[in-house]
């Protein structure tokens, strides 16, 4: 008798949920027009896309409108600190991250640094935390317009000190972006964070 397979990298993605695939085919069936007209079919996928919208930032402790939907975790990543670097430029040019981000996140980093912008790396110890010591210092550095850390490694598990890091950030009036991408859905959200990105598909969504 063979043995039933083992599925060991969740931390990639998880099977689509039952629920979750009862409510994307019932959206495919009664929400296929474009939201965005104003004919009965459109009307219908508005109310379904709001509800999701309304349904999701009660999740996450936010108001709807602040809530934004994108094709992947990876594409709000990006967007969230180049976005959030663009909507800080009068305050400055700096970003701070920590050297284990998601390639979303560095790939970002690269982007900003050759339109002239600055990135500075924050190092982890042996276990990749964060050394929140030179965290501080970085986020206290003039011109800081932006820090951006991940909540929990995709590749070592390792749950970062969000608490803390969001407090040096508090402190020295820099926005932090939290990629949330490994704790959305499996634990509880982190606080002190100005943005916040996740991706459906970690927990069984589509």
């Amino acid at each position: 008798m063979s043995a039933s397979p083992v599925y060991l990298d969740a931390a990639t993605a998880a099977p689509l949920h039952p629920v979750a695939r009862q409510a994307l085919l019932a959206a495919l069936d009664d929400g296929w027009a474009d939201p965005g007209r104003l004919y009965t079919q459109a009307r219908r996928a508005r109310q379904l896309l709001d509800a999701a919208r309304e349904a999701c930032a009660q999740t996450l402790g936010v108001r709807a409108d602040e809530l934004s939907f994108t094709p992947s975790g990876t594409t709000a990543a990006h967007s969230a600190v180049l976005g959030g670097l663009t909507g800080r430029r009068r305050v400055g040019a700096g970003l701070v991250h920590s050297a284990i981000e998601h390639s979303a996140v560095l790939h970002a980093a690269e982007k900003h640094v050759a339109a002239g912008g600055t990135a500075t790396s924050v190092p982890v110890d042996r276990l990749g935390r964060l050394d929140l010591d030179r965290w501080a210092a970085a986020v206290r550095a003039p011109g800081v317009a932006l820090a951006a850390l991940i909540a929990a490694s995709h590749e070592v598990g390792t749950l970062q000190p969000v608490a803390g890091a969001a407090r040096e950030c508090a402190e020295a009036g820099v926005p932090l972006c939290v990629d949330a991408a490994q704790v959305v859905g499996r634990a509880p959200v982190p606080a002190g964070w100005s943005v916040l990105t996740a991706s459906a598909h970690k927990w069984g969504g589509p």
